[in-house]
């Protein structure tokens, strides 16, 4: 089994939230093919993540959204979103982050998150619990629902989805900080759509150590 230094990891992200909030509100923005955002942070960021993973965790593979393909047939894969909520980021509001996931087996097994504007950091433990700056968190237990109960919706959601719902809505454009807001009891649950696995991989880990679950839209485990 693998050791992980989790105060190091803590540490990465607050080292990349540093230069994320250098570029924040000035981005240089580019257009992929698929009409997503990336900006320079967004390279930046996991060029100095993937050299330290390479470097500290060399037995482990290393996807990220930026491209990064490395050894992913490896039991622990790392899983990068330089800055989930890119487009939150490109237009000056304060829900994205830093997010690093690990995968074991291809299954979530830890994640850490920090939003830099807030100054949230969040992160669980292998087998563990799951904290909110430092404090333990959980999801909302069972009850009924109410009118002030709020899920977390994707930006798109007005063109895919009939949402019948007793209480709110609130899209932020970050999958992670919708997974995280779960995780700590904030939100009763999220409803994610187009996600790829440096999407998910740290906020499923979080969620879970948080007493949370996951299912796909069609009923079935993503």
């Amino acid at each position: 089994m693998i050791e992980i230094n989790l105060i190091q990891l803590r540490d990465w992200a607050r080292e990349c939230g540093v230069i994320a909030l250098k570029h924040f509100r000035h981005a240089v923005v580019t257009q992929k093919a698929d009409r997503s955002f990336v900006t320079a942070a967004d390279i930046e960021i996991e060029q100095l993540l993937v050299a330290r993973f390479r470097e500290y965790y060399p037995d482990c593979g290393i996807i990220g959204e930026e491209q990064t393909r490395i050894g992913l047939d490896r039991e622990f894969v790392w899983a990068i979103d330089p800055i989930d909520g890119t487009g939150a980021f490109v237009n000056g509001l304060p829900i994205w982050g830093i997010s690093i996931g690990l995968l074991h087996h291809g299954q979530p097994f830890l994640g850490v998150f920090y939003m830099p504007v807030p100054d949230e950091l969040y992160w669980s433990e292998p087998d563990g619990n799951a904290f909110f700056n430092g404090e333990p968190i959980n999801v909302i237990e069972p009850r009924k629902w109410d009118t002030e109960d709020w899920i977390a919706i994707p930006s798109n959601s007005h063109r895919r989805y009939s949402i019948d719902f007793i209480g709110k809505a609130r899209s932020f454009g970050s999958s992670v900080a919708d997974l995280c807001f779960v995780a700590r009891g904030s939100a009763l649950g999220a409803i994610l759509t187009r996600c790829a696995i440096w999407d998910l991989t740290a906020g499923l880990a979080i969620l879970a150590a948080a007493g949370g679950s996951y299912q796909g839209l069609s009923g079935e485990l993503p």
